[in-house]
């Protein structure tokens, strides 16, 4: 089967699926990298993929409203949460087109838990939320990293440091935003390649392991930026990252997806 996005949806789980879930107001934000600048930042057995002559970091942003994990019924309370990522797309030696996350930020502590023990994708808490107006959609994540490690410290330092005031140090948010307009529909190859992703590159333990990901074929709309920044990128080694507008901006109202098991890659 010829390797184009419609026909890596349509490639069927080779295992039971473990979660379901459907995702709404989906941002993709994509950077043309050199290869050679994301070497480091992939799992062994992997490299960064290529696409129109470039490699390319990406922030996703998305909404879970229901999570199945089967054999049992959908649970709301399991599956609705925002997630913020920033990831690297990748190829591993079998030709399978994925993504390999340097960050996953949610304030679902379940996913978290179960993300880090099973899957070996690194999530990370965050209060993260999204909100949409009309086709206004915006996505925001912030960890206050000291705050979580050392609370009263963190109050501490704050008042000691200025709080904000004239002349206090700023301390780092680890935080990202971004906020686009959905425009027209778009059916660009590039646009496909990017957003359609065979499944997940991720490290676990000693090993290199690959999440099969499927859903149907997207239908993807041209979008508008109107804000984007944070110092989020910096923390997972893509300092610079929202120095610039992406060279890629997409949306995707919904859709479905499906992980299972795929194999150990290294």
């Amino acid at each position: 089967m010829t390797d184009t996005p419609r026909a890596r949806a349509a490639v069927p789980l080779l295992h039971r699926p473990v979660t379901v879930h459907a995702w709404e107001d989906i941002v993709f934000a994509h950077w043309r990298r050199d290869p050679d600048q994301l070497a480091g930042l992939v799992p062994r057995g992997t490299r960064p993929d290529v696409v129109d002559g470039s490699a390319w970091v990406g922030l996703t942003a998305y909404v879970f409203r229901e999570t199945s994990v089967p054999p049992f019924p959908p649970s709301g309370r399991l599956g609705s949460m925002t997630e913020v990522t920033i990831e690297v797309l990748t190829v591993d030696d079998h030709g399978r087109r994925g993504v390999a996350y340097r960050t996953v930020d949610t304030a679902n502590v379940p996913a978290i838990v179960a993300a880090h023990a099973l899957l070996g994708v690194p999530y990370t808490f965050a209060h993260a939320r999204a909100r949409r107006r009309g086709d206004t959609i915006a996505h925001h994540s912030v960890r206050h990293p000291s705050r979580a490690r050392h609370p009263l410290r963190w109050v501490r330092q704050l008042r000691t440091a200025g709080g904000g005031r004239p002349g206090g140090t700023p301390r780092p948010r680890l935080d990202a935003t971004v906020r686009v307009v959905a425009g027209e529909a778009v059916q660009d190859p590039l646009a496909a390649e990017l957003t359609t992703r065979a499944g997940i590159h991720a490290r676990h333990l000693a090993q290199t392991l690959f999440w099969q990901r499927q859903h149907p074929p997207l239908a993807i709309r041209s979008a508008r930026l109107e804000r984007l920044d944070g110092d989020l990128p910096a923390a997972v080694g893509l300092p610079g990252l929202f120095d610039r507008a992406p060279d890629s901006l997409l949306v995707v109202d919904g859709t479905t997806v499906r992980y299972a098991w795929g194999d150990v890659v290294r």
